[in-house]
């Protein structure tokens, strides 16, 4: 009920983390199915099973289809001539592909159920449709009063249920959420498995006692949530259903029938290749039995005997109860929780309508009328575009004993008397006889194959019960809802599914020689080594992520170094030796030479001699020795040499370089590609992707790894690959690796067309010998170049900040001048002031740069003076965007000094910048020449005015203090002269003061047009 979330008094958060009880009855490991299935089985290695399962409902589906798709063989035996179980929808006879409404499962709490959400939406696509769950309009008739349901919920006081004072006045949300806040202080305190210690031994009714609630509103509330023929059931139950409401959830159905799901799990199963998925209908398993080869044989009601590895029972508890099980010795704790679960019988009468009666004569539209006549809940179907032809009516829903009372009656005599009720509620349709088309009855405690609706346990169930329920008999496993605490939904019988594959797949947990932990290249590499020098060694890859996405979001342009020069003779030979490595990978990848180790353009080692000699990539002079001590082959070129061999760079200063012709660089995408292609060829290697590593434990003669997907032993190795998630893995093996592994940025430049492309190689920087570039020898016919920088500046600081792309920017523009930066795109980083300063020293000599976007990067007034350095020197910006910032007004002010003299932008974007609106007056400090745009807090600039080339308001107070001046002068000229005349041309005289007068009247005038000008510049300005 909606109106739950509203008195709820505890965060939402809470209510969803324990909406499936609190218990983890969803694990990483079982989530991760949905998404990824289980991990393949390994025929070579017999690890593949034939598996049997007995039930062809939504669990015995779904988990069919993971058992298969991860390679093992399945058959699902069905006893019916369908598929779905208690997932029914009924169709219209002559006319299957029209929905007519739910015999069974009806309202999905998608919201809630996750794993469910996700098979419906993602999995298969599914459209779904709102289910109304409640309307203000429909009907309620208790104790014989007639009203709304709105009234019922609000006013319980009007039907006559005798409340206590403590108890009037209130709503039964109001009643029934109080009630439960005992349990709930519980759970947040001490978790579910408190909760069931201490309220497990409580019915509805005991509990409801226990919080001293009347027996009326007990009586109210039991009506009201068709709970009034299972109050002796776990309190408990009811309380899971509670945060299921209480949540939020909506209720959806599956647009077209529910039992679309069923089909598509079918068309799932089927579509599997070699028919390792197949439903055999009609064909009721009657017993099982253990055999000493360690099978199970299973026969059926046509005598048909097959023998499988492992099965799965994925029945009602009471069907399963039916079945044979042999030895039954073996099976005495297993019957005795099947016979003892507690079964709800449940009742559906649905009516056949061709008028919409209760929406044009009732206005009523979806939802659900309640009554303590015999029918109790009426559901109605919602009307669309106000199509009125008729429908399918839920026109009665029992539950517990209510429905024992349906089943003792013929099915017309059902059908007659649920018109009459019917009737009876709806007083404005006597006439939905005349429309009546028809009726259909389903008991599911009278169905043959189901036994029952669904389970919901009794006092002491979930304690006593549960772990038998769920714990399987050798091979022979046991799933469906009542395995779960998911009572009553799909979504229960789902997780039973998703727990009962990988119970299956844990029996035969995999023992391999190694276990390698990551699957970058490296972990790639060091698998097929291992497996080159030691063939028969069985060898795992579990890698987070999939691999195949790692490799498609490489590109051509995928390059490492490899070179041989280094100031360390060990690292030298250790290259050395390598280098013939990677000829080899190419042979036995069948790739032509300098396919993957490309040594065509060589290797290019860069500084300034006049710098430092060490750096982080090694002392030069050291480099220099070694090439010489073991005859490398270096060539070592003076300035002059590099100017002619590499016309790209701009070299200032005195530079030298070591070039070594057998070095170059590895390509990466051609490197990941072969090693995938070999090892798919090695039987003895196995991917296993979507895989992380949760826990391990180290025993005596190997190490059990247990992981988000399954359970897997290492004999002889486990191997850390260096990556992202190596030092969190660390952890796992009671040790904290000291190392950090960190990620820099790479830069791409649009490159000119008269650009020779960029050696392989490392330059060093001029102003610091620790900030050193690698640049990287790329296709000619590309588009871009590529620079990245090989240095930490600080490594407690963010591995992306500010400091890099300054730096690399001040390098590329200073070295190589040939390109031409034009745009710089830096939105949502964390540049800061810090990091705006570096860009301004950088940019303060471009000569090209027109765009610059530096939206949201927590940049200040003070980042804003740095930047008005940037508008006051460039002469080619037309664009700067600094929104959703912390310019402030002071920022402002700075970059109005920048803007004026500023002669090329036209738009100016300062959005979401904390100026405030008394304070947009600074606008008419900008250069007004230009269309720029100003944005704060949606102020725009004044209209502007083109034949204005700057407005004469800019100088106002300069020319008023100017014109006051010369009246002044003015002023002590007439009183100097006094009366006197005074000859202004020979032929005219004029009496001073006259003059003095004209004069002062004429600069009034002019400080009057003044004023007028600046107002027309800039209106909100005032005269």
């Amino acid at each position: 009920d909606p109106y739950e979330t509203k008195l709820w008094s505890t965060s939402n958060t809470t209510i969803m983390t324990y909406s499936l009880a609190g218990t983890r009855e969803l694990s990483s490991q079982m989530i991760e199915t949905n998404k990824f299935g289980l991990p393949q089985c390994i025929r070579e290695r017999n690890e593949c099973q034939q598996i049997g399962i007995v039930g062809a409902g939504a669990a015995g589906l779904y988990c069919g289809i993971l058992l298969a798709q991860a390679g093992h063989t399945v058959r699902i035996y069905e006893a019916s001539n369908r598929a779905g179980g208690r997932i029914s929808t009924y169709r219209d006879p002559n006319n299957p592909s029209i929905y007519m409404s739910e015999l069974g499962a009806m309202r999905l709490p998608l919201d809630t159920h996750s794993y469910l959400n996700t098979l419906i939406r993602e999995r298969y696509k599914l459209n779904i449709t709102p289910f109304a769950n409640s309307n203000d309009n429909a009907y309620a008739y208790v104790n014989g009063i007639f009203g709304t349901m709105k009234e019922l919920r609000e006013n319980p006081i009007i039907f006559k249920f005798n409340m206590t004072k403590n108890e009037q006045g209130k709503t039964s949300q109001t009643l029934w959420l109080t009630a439960f806040q005992p349990i709930l202080q519980t759970l947040e305190q001490g978790g579910w498995l408190a909760v069931k210690n201490q309220w497990d031994s409580y019915s509805i009714d005991s509990y409801l006692k226990s919080v001293n609630m009347s027996r009326d509103t007990i009586n109210y509330i039991n009506i009201l949530r068709n709970y009034e023929s299972g109050t002796y059931c776990s309190i408990l139950e009811v309380f899971r259903a509670v945060l299921v409401y209480a949540s939020g959830s909506k209720f959806y159905g599956i647009d077209g029938g529910n039992d679309l799901l069923i089909q598509a799990m079918i068309t799932e199963c089927q579509s599997i290749d070699s028919d390792r998925c197949s439903i055999m209908y009609s064909m009721p398993v009657i017993e099982v039995q253990l055999n000493d080869s360690n099978k199970v044989q299973l026969r059926t009601k046509n005598e048909t005997i097959d023998i499988v590895d492992t099965l799965i029972v994925a029945t009602t508890a009471p069907a399963a109860n039916l079945i044979k099980f042999e030895k039954r010795i073996d099976f005495v704790d297993k019957y005795r929780a099947l016979r003892q679960i507690h079964y709800m019988c449940s009742t559906k009468v649905l009516l056949n309508f061709n008028v919409s009666w209760w929406y044009t004569q009732e206005n009523i539209n979806g939802g659900q009328s309640l009554t303590d006549l015999h029918v109790h809940s009426i559901y109605y179907p919602y009307i669309r575009n106000n199509q009125t032809n008729g429908g399918t009516i839920i026109a009665a829903y029992n539950l517990g004993t209510s429905s024992l009372v349906w089943q003792s009656l013929f099915e017309s005599d059902i059908i007659e008397l649920v018109l009459q009720q019917l009737i009876r509620l709806h007083r404005s349709s006597s006439n939905m006889r005349d429309y009546f088309q028809g009726g259909k009855v389903q008991h599911w405690c009278g169905d043959s194959y189901a036994h029952g609706a669904f389970a919901r346990f009794i006092p002491f169930q979930e304690t006593e019960l549960f772990h038998q329920l769920q714990t399987p008999v050798s091979k022979i496993h046991f799933i469906g809802e009542h395995t779960t605490l998911v009572h009553g939904w799909v979504e229960g019988a789902i997780i039973s599914a998703v727990h009962g594959a990988l119970s299956v797949t844990r029996q035969k947990e995999t023992i391999f020689d190694v276990v390698i932990i990551g699957g970058n290249l490296i972990g790639l590499s060091t698998a097929l080594c291992l497996s080159l020098k030691q063939p028969n060694l069985r060898i795992v890859i579990l890698e987070e992520n999939t691999i195949n996405d790692y490799n498609n979001h490489l590109h051509i342009y995928s390059q490492e170094h490899f070179r041989q020069i280094f100031d360390k003779e060990y690292l030298v030979q250790l290259a050395n030796m390598s280098f013939t490595l990677w000829q080899q990978l190419e042979q036995i990848s069948n790739l032509s030479s300098e396919s993957i180790l490309n040594t065509n353009d060589g290797f290019l080692f860069l500084r300034n001699p006049n710098m430092t000699q060490s750096t982080i990539e090694g002392n030069w002079d050291s480099m220099k020795r070694i090439c010489e001590n073991l005859d490398m082959n270096c060539e070592y070129l003076n300035n002059t040499q590099l100017r002619i061999r590499y016309p790209m760079f701009t070299l200032i200063r005195e530079y030298e370089g070591i070039f070594h012709n057998q070095s170059g660089y590895i390509n990466i995408t051609t490197l990941m590609m072969s090693l995938l292609r070999l090892i798919d060829q090695n039987s003895n290697i196995t991917i296993r992707e979507h895989e992380e590593l949760l826990s391990l434990q180290l025993l005596q003669d190997h190490v059990k790894l247990i992981t988000n997907r399954g359970i897997l032993h290492s004999s002889q190795k486990v191997i850390l690959i260096p990556d992202a998630n190596v030092k969190n893995i660390s952890r796992l093996f009671n040790f904290d690796l000291n190392m950090r592994v960190l990620k820099l940025p790479i830069y791409y430049f649009r490159r000119l067309s008269n650009f020779v492309r960029l050696p392989n190689g490392i330059v060093m920087n001029d102003q610091n010998q620790q900030e050193n570039f690698s640049s990287f020898s790329i296709a000619s016919t590309s588009d871009y170049i590529i620079i990245k920088p090989t240095f930490i500046q600080n490594i407690s600081k963010f591995l992306i900040d500010s400091i890099y792309t300054g730096t690399v920017l001040n390098w590329v523009s200073h070295h190589l001048n040939t390109l031409t930066l034009t745009t710089l795109n830096l939105t949502k980083n964390k540049i800061g002031d810090v990091g705006a300063q570096h860009l301004a020293n950088t940019l303060r000599t471009n000569m090209t740069l027109a765009t610059l976007y530096l939206y949201d990067n927590n940049i200040g007034y003070l980042g804003a003076q740095y930047l008005s350095d940037v508008l006051r020197n460039s002469t080619t910006l037309t664009t700067l965007s600094l929104d959703s910032n912390r310019i402030e007004t002071a920022g402002v002010r700075d970059l109005a000094d920048g803007l004026r003299s500023n002669t090329t932008l036209t738009f100016l974007n300062l959005g979401d910048n904390e100026i405030a609106d008394v304070e947009a007056q600074t606008i008419r400090y900008f250069r007004l020449d230009a269309p720029e745009t100003f944005i704060p807090k949606d102020v725009p600039l004044p209209p502007r005015h083109a034949r204005f080339r700057r407005c004469i308001g800019d100088h106002y107070e300069t020319s008023v203090a100017i014109l006051m001046g010369v009246l002044i002068v003015i002023a002590i000229l007439c009183l100097i002269l006094g009366g006197g005349r005074m000859r202004i041309l020979p032929v005219i005289s004029l009496n001073a003061a006259y003059i003095c007068g004209g004069i002062g009247i004429g600069a009034a005038v002019l400080i009057v047009v003044i004023s007028i000008l600046r107002c027309l510049c800039n209106p909100k300005s005032g005269i």
